[in-house]
Parts: C-alpha cells; structure tokens; sequence
C-alpha cells in the first residue's frame, strides 16, 4: 500500500451532489440534483494525469460528494478499470464517507481492496454528539469496520456549536473505539463570535491535555499538532493544496483548485471566477492584517471558506482568532509539562528528537507573552 500522507498531488472527482443526511455544518447549497459523474470523462481525466509520472511522489485520486458511495457502483467500475491500466504513476484511491452506506458487499469489495482505496469516516464523537451534528446516523455505522481496515486513516471529527461543550469526551471516546489518528477542526463557515465558546474551549482543550499527559502512548488529535518552531523563522506555510497540488473537478467537467469552489457551494458567478486564482504567490492568500501577526506561521485556515463567507481567499474569519489564540496556549503548556516533566532519560534521545524539543521549547518562549502563557 502507497502511504497515504506522502502522495503530494490530489485529483478530486466529484461524483454527486445528494447526501443520505442533513449535517448541522453543510457548506453544500445544492443537494436536490440526482446527477451522477460520467464515468468516461473520469476515466479520461485519470488517464490523462496518471499516464505521465508526476514531480510528486504520487497521486491521490479522491472521490468527492455528497456522500461519495451513493455512487458506489461508478466508483466501483472506475476504480478497477483504472488498476488494470498499469498507469506509471503511483496513485490511491480515497473517499471521505458518512459510513452510513457501507454495510454487505460494499464492505467486502473495500476491505478486499484496502491497500489500494482508503475511506476516511467523518465521526463527530460521541453517540449524542454525532447525532445532534449528523442526523442521527451513529447507530448507521460499523465503526469497527473502519478501525479494523484503515487502521492508520482514523477519523474526521467536526466540532460544532453544539458539539464543543463535550469536545474533549467525543475524542476519548473515539480513541476508546480502537482510533489511532483524529482530526479534529471547528467547523468551518460558522458563526463562532459568541464569546461563550472561549471558556468551553478552553476547558476541553485542558481536559484532553490531562488525558494525553496521562496516556502518553496515545497518538494525540490533530487539535494537538501545532509546530512551534515555526515561529523561530517566520515560516509562512500554504496550508492545503489548493490551486498547486490540487486539481477538483466538479461533476460537469469543470476544474477548480478546491472543491470549496464548486458551483454548488458557491454559486455560479462566484465560482466561475474562482478557476483563475493564483495561488503561487502568497500575497494572493496572506492578508496584510494576517502577515503582521506572529502567530501566522502557525494559525490555520481555509481558502475555500475564507472566499464562500467573505469573498476573498485571503480573508480569513477574524472570529476565531481568540478561539486560535487559546487552542495554541493550552496545546503550549501541554507541550512544556510533556518536555519537561518527561521521567525518561534524555540520553536515549535521537539527536533529532533533542533538536525538535529545543526548537519546540524556544518556540513557545517567544510566544509566551502574545499567549499569556506566564499568568
């Protein structure tokens, strides 16, 4: 099996716009179409990007809904025409997927197929979590299929303003589901201004931090993966793909950088002009108030979601910056007490890990006092 966190290139296919379900954070405007992919120009596209090998280490061809496996069986038809083209390029076939669907022969083609198509389950957590967030589906899916088959995929969790108060019980419980990776990200295109969200943010955040100083072992959510030593040098960093690594095309043909810019999320006019963004220049993506921050090297954004809410992809919802701001000191101090207070002896350290823990440590030194990290 490709590894699928070194494929560089992604190749998003949109096959359909309906979902089984109505989630509370659905960027998608238009889900009344029935409309499918047309199996031919997919089968055209993948051979025209897959028959030359490419600069990256690889292609990952991702499938795009909806909810991908309402198209199951074009999927199907598509995937084992492309693994008997022996195509020079390395490719992986992936889906995010509500699970809901997956059930019988389904399951059996996947798990026959796994080293080769991996699905990610979007799980918001806990039965009652999930449910407010996903109508209801959690008893809809075979989370130990998942677990078992894609063992290295994990999750997708989405946090929204309903779920955020048990945010910290939805991640324990997914790990107790046999997860070994969670991603895990406040919902995108919400309104989160309301000033109760920072103290529940806070708490659950401290609570996780417990549970990981207390389960060393455990791979810790990616609410946790923050790279301090970025910092040091100001590294200003493209946080996706979009319009370099990237191609999506919609379900007419029609090709994007994002799949956040699709017709069907944002409307024909906005969409339209959404084809020609350059992205190889970052004054094009980094506003001038976002350059002068020092947390930049570090904060997080969506491009699609800045241009869908505020017509600008370097426009980033200034809302969450305190919610930002918080993520990164709690996530510091578990940082400080892990390096710190680790029992273990250094001298069994790689020169490498010592180097990442000065850097990390040096890091959060010079964001003590943005972060108020010395009260």
């Amino acid at each position: 099996m490709i590894p699928k966190n070194s494929l560089q290139r992604s190749i998003y296919i949109t096959t359909n716009l309906t979902c089984n379900l109505r989630c509370v954070y659905c960027y998608e405007q238009d889900k009344s179409s029935i409309e499918t992919f047309d199996l031919d120009l997919a089968k055209s596209t993948l051979k025209k990007e897959l028959s030359v090998k490419s600069d990256s280490k690889g292609t990952l061809v991702n499938f795009h809904g909806g909810e991908p496996f309402i198209s199951y069986k074009k999927i199907k038809e598509l995937c084992e025409w492309a693994w008997e083209q022996n195509f020079p390029e390395n490719f992986l076939f992936f889906a995010t997927s509500n699970g809901t669907l997956i059930h019988g022969e389904m399951q059996e083609w996947l798990y026959k197929n796994r080293r080769r198509f991996v699905v990610g389950l979007s799980l918001d957590g806990t039965p009652e979590m999930h449910n407010k967030n996903r109508s209801n589906s959690y008893n809809l899916i075979d989370t130990d299929f998942f677990a078992r088959t894609w063992p290295e995929q994990g999750v997708k969790m989405t946090v929204s303003r309903d779920s955020i108060h048990s945010l910290a019980d939805g991640v324990i419980h997914m790990h107790n589901l046999g997860f070994k990776v969670i991603r895990a990200n406040l919902a995108e295109m919400t309104d989160w201004s309301d000033p109760q969200y920072l103290s529940v943010y806070k708490r659950e955040l401290q609570k996780l931090s417990n549970y990981y100083l207390e389960n060393p072992k455990i791979k810790k959510c990616s609410l946790f993966d923050v790279l301090f030593s970025a910092v040091l040098n100001n590294d200003i960093r493209k946080w996706c793909g979009a319009g370099t690594e990237m191609i999506s095309i919609d379900i007419d043909g029609s090709k994007y950088p994002c799949h956040l810019f699709f017709e069907s999320v944002c409307g024909k006019e906005k969409s339209e002009r959404a084809k020609n963004f350059d992205f190889s220049n970052s004054a094009n993506y980094i506003s001038e108030h976002c350059r002068k921050c020092e947390l930049l090297p570090i904060c997080p954004t969506c491009y699609g979601a800045n241009y869908f809410s505020r017509g600008d992809i370097a426009s980033r919802d200034l809302s969450l910056c305190e919610l930002h701001k918080i993520r990164f000191a709690e996530v510091a101090k578990y940082e400080y007490n892990r390096i710190v207070n680790d029992s273990s002896d250094v001298s069994t350290l790689s020169n490498d890990e010592k180097y990442k823990r000065m850097r990390t440590l040096e890091g959060i030194e010079k964001l003590a006092t943005i972060l108020d990290l010395n009260q």
